[in-house]
């Protein structure tokens, strides 16, 4: 096996602009959304472009939820693109995953293709889930060495690419059934004998980004996940490659002789959308992280546009305008909020917002103080720094990766006071954390992870070996 550079893309998200128009109707769509609808294809063609001028790199995987919500139009154009990022010289796999389908009967997922008129939505020709086989073969599947159902299992330059279609029917728990864990299970060990490097590839997350993301969502996660994991190191694998989380995040699991890593890429058109670059070489995999192009053609401000009008800063923004102008967050808010409720409560609403916007950090810092160890001087400096900064900084960097408040910084001693603090009272009370989500025990421990990088210290960027050492004992 010789040396292997390629890109890795995840959430795409694609959406046609011959499906709406400017107006009321797609601005609710978007608002407060994870991913940007309307900006999404020139967001995609800024990344297509970065990846067709590297010359190094060939390939490119792209791991599910290609386009918004299964309407025909935009996969032709997906496609489309695809075709000329072929011509281009790049190699081209793909998975499709829950998004890119709309089902009914057993595939029923919940997704419905539709189009937006200036103050209306509209139905549009959509794809069932038999019909992307066909779509999508020519990446990747047909030139398969092996397939079960829509996942495949290909030689890539000396290498095992595993893709593991794991969209099950979208309302429960997605993943390998029994007969295609045994046809997984068989691909490992012919790659074994064939002394060929195995990479995995799916949608849905196998070791979870944070403690409480399984414990909240478990059906989000990947099907049957701890038997998946079981098999990887059972069989060496080393590394698997997700999505779906929208969140940039390496996370490690070890049984204390094997490990595997869950390399997450964040969605491409989130707020902070970001590709993976991999470099495969003396069995290392030298994995690291390409940004989103400040500048975007046909986008004006470019990332920072993106930035500001999705998803946490969005959220920030209308918390501002409740308290400042009640009309023009009723007007932001419009598809997000109940704005007749909105209205209704505007006397409770707008005065609870104001108190949260005057929390400084200071204020914060004082309330756990007799666990945090702060002094009164260290919580006085800060007083001039707001704690909803502070919340949606942590937002943004579910998006960017590496949390950004390590155990030395003011902030990440503030939270930990609090939720000692907190932690405190429950068990006053006798409140068990554990009854309701299992295997956590207290607030500091299911929050922390979200404070700083507990993971494996770098989202962005690391090194994997893919050497292993298992060997198997003749019958």
């Amino acid at each position: 096996m010789g040396k292997l550079q390629f890109y890795i893309m995840a959430d795409n998200h694609y959406f046609s602009k011959k499906l709406w128009v400017d107006g009321p109707a797609i601005e609710r769509r978007c608002h407060g959304d994870q991913v940007v609808i309307k900006e999404s294809p020139e967001v995609n063609e800024a990344f297509f472009k970065l990846i067709e001028q590297d010359s190094e790199a060939d390939l490119v995987v792209i791991i599910g939820d290609l386009i918004n919500c299964g309407e025909r139009l935009c996969h032709d154009e997906f496609i489309e693109r695809l075709h000329r990022l072929e011509n281009s010289g790049k190699r081209v796999l793909v998975l499709t995953a829950t998004h890119d389908y709309n089902g009914c009967g057993e595939d029923e997922n919940g997704f419905v293709a539709t189009g937006y008129a200036e103050n209306s939505t509209y139905r549009v020709d959509c794809t069932r889930r038999h019909e992307l086989d066909e779509l999508y073969r020519p990446f990747g599947r047909g030139q398969a060495d092996r397939e079960y159902d829509m996942s495949y299992s290909i030689n890539v330059g000396g290498y095992r690419f595993i893709l593991l279609n794991d969209d099950g029917n979208g309302h429960t728990d997605c993943g390998l059934d029994d007969k295609g864990n045994e046809w997984l299970e068989n691909e490992l060990i012919k790659a074994k004998t064939n002394s060929e490097t195995v990479l995995l590839f799916t949608h849905h997350p196998v070791i979870t980004p944070y403690p409480v993301y399984e414990a909240v969502a478990p059906t989000e996660m990947y099907g049957r996940h701890p038997i998946l994991k079981a098999m990887l190191m059972k069989h060496g694998v080393k590394v698997v490659f997700t999505g779906h989380v929208h969140t940039h995040a390496v996370r490690r699991i070890t049984d204390g002789t094997n490990e595997l890593y869950d390399v997450g890429t964040t969605a491409v058109v989130s707020p902070f959308g970001k590709i993976r670059r991999v470099t495969l070489d003396n069995g290392v995999a030298d994995i690291s992280t390409v940004d989103m192009p400040k500048e975007i053609d046909g986008v004006e401000g470019g990332s920072d546009h993106i930035a500001a009008v999705c998803f946490g800063r969005y959220y920030k923004h209308l918390v501002e305008l409740a308290a400042k102008d009640y009309d023009s967050f009723l007007k932001l808010g419009d598809g997000l909020i109940p704005v007749d409720k909105a209205k209704k409560y505007r006397f409770i609403i707008k005065p609870i917002l104001k108190i949260i916007l005057s929390i400084n950090m200071s204020f914060a810092g004082k309330v756990g103080r007799k666990y945090s160890g702060l002094s009164k001087a260290e919580c006085k400096a800060h007083k001039d720094e707001k704690l909803l900064d502070m919340i949606f900084t942590i937002i943004d960097h579910f998006f960017i990766g590496d949390a950004p408040f390590t155990p030395d910084t003011y902030e990440h001693k503030v939270i930990y006071g609090a939720l000692q603090r907190a932690d405190a009272v429950m068990r006053t009370f006798k409140i068990s954390l554990s009854k309701y989500i299992n295997g956590i025990d207290s607030l500091w421990v299911l929050v922390e992870p979200l404070i700083h990088n507990t993971r494996t210290g770098c989202d962005r960027e690391i090194k994997i070996s893919l050497k292993d050492e298992v060997t198997y004992e003749k019958d």
